[in-house]
């Protein structure tokens, strides 16, 4: 790290020249902040750890068509990204009623909010980061009215992502925050992603504790023997290569559910059974960025009498065939409520068939 350019050392990454013009190299620290770094710790791993995380959320953001400022994860620690000129606003994506907006408001924590709320706030640590209202934006000239509008409809389209693939570990994403930056190329300029998307920048919900994922400690990790040929231990260089495969076929695995069609929760079994057929997509009026890019891919390839598109997604269950249709509808719906779908900005269909 000493043989390169620092350009700017922050609460929790360390940013320098990257090896081409336009490029820089997000170097994640172990550093632990809270109440704008009025408290401090050092928590060995933390880096490497958000590291794999922002990278592994980044990748899925471009390939589904959200630009980010990530192009690829160079080690444990580093990423190579594209060189932006950063907004100066926190963009805070609420869910679900608690921390601040709770004590504002008086709502009780934990009471799902109306719609996905979106705050910004100035970013200025000696400020405390200060809430603002679009008049502020505009009038300090921190952003554009497009890029407010731009920055909106990215924030709803990676929280809903988010929520989505959370929700298939039985965690709920009841804030988001995220930052974004201006990519200039040559006489464009696009509104990207940027900074980070890690456990630093969501807060997350057990799903069926109703516990905070930052106060419940982490289990511990199981010892696994890998054995050769004749029961001997394999060298340690290939077990772990082995393993962080296996991670890494995880990790690709529970990405599934941000495909235009997936299907999850697919049961299989034997005897009498009953399907549960789920669909769900965005409400009405919410922007579907990918529905948008499903719709330009078409008339590109020449179908001209395509107007719009809306992705969704299937969901087949498989149910006990001793329930009857009235249960199971009951029980699949309160299923869509508390896991399949974002009911903030979606809407669900049930179907039960034999």
């Amino acid at each position: 790290m000493s043989r390169r350019k620092k350009i700017y050392e922050g609460k929790a990454k360390i940013l320098f020249e990257g090896p081409e013009p336009g490029t820089i190299i997000q170097y994640f620290k172990d550093d632990a902040t809270a109440f704008n770094a009025q408290k401090k710790a050092i928590l060995e791993g933390k880096g490497v750890i958000n590291n794999q995380i922002s990278g592994f959320i980044m990748t899925n953001l471009n390939a589904i068509g959200v630009p980010t400022h990530y192009i690829k994860t160079m080690n444990m620690r580093e990423q190579l990204v594209r060189e932006v000129e950063i907004i100066p606003l926190e963009v805070v994506c609420r869910n679900v009623a608690a921390g601040s907006l709770s004590t504002r408001l008086g709502i009780e924590e934990g009471t799902p909010l109306p719609r996905s709320i979106i705050e910004f706030y100035y970013k200025k640590d000696e400020l405390n980061d200060p809430m603002v209202a679009e008049e502020h934006i505009t009038a300090f000239n921190w952003a554009s009215t497009q890029e407010i509008d731009d920055i909106m409809a990215l924030t709803l389209r990676i929280n809903d992502y988010l929520f989505g693939m959370f929700g298939s570990r039985r965690h709920q994403a009841r804030r988001l925050q995220l930052e974004f930056g201006r990519l200039y190329e040559g006489d464009m300029v696009r509104t990207v992603v940027a900074d980070e998307i890690s456990p630093d920048s969501a807060r997350l919900w057990d799903v069926q504790t109703n516990e905070k994922m930052e106060q419940r400690p982490l289990p511990p990790r199981p010892r696994q023997r890998h054995r050769g040929l004749r029961g001997s231990r394999a060298p340690l260089g290939h077990r772990q290569t082995d393993g962080y495969r296996r991670r890494r076929r995880t990790l690709s695995e529970l990405n599934e559910p941000a495909s235009p069609v997936c299907y999850a929760g697919e049961l299989g079994g034997g005897g009498k059974s009953m399907k549960a057929i789920v669909t769900v997509g965005l409400k009405p009026g919410v922007l579907d960025v990918q529905g948008k890019a499903v719709a330009g891919a078409l008339k590109e390839l020449g179908f001209g009498a395509v107007n719009d598109a809306r992705v969704g997604k299937r969901i087949e269950i498989q149910l006990d065939g001793n329930l009857d249709p009235a249960t199971a509808e009951a029980q699949v719906k309160e299923m869509c409520e508390r896991l399949l779908a974002n009911t903030v900005i979606e809407s669900y269909r049930v179907e039960i068939g034999g």
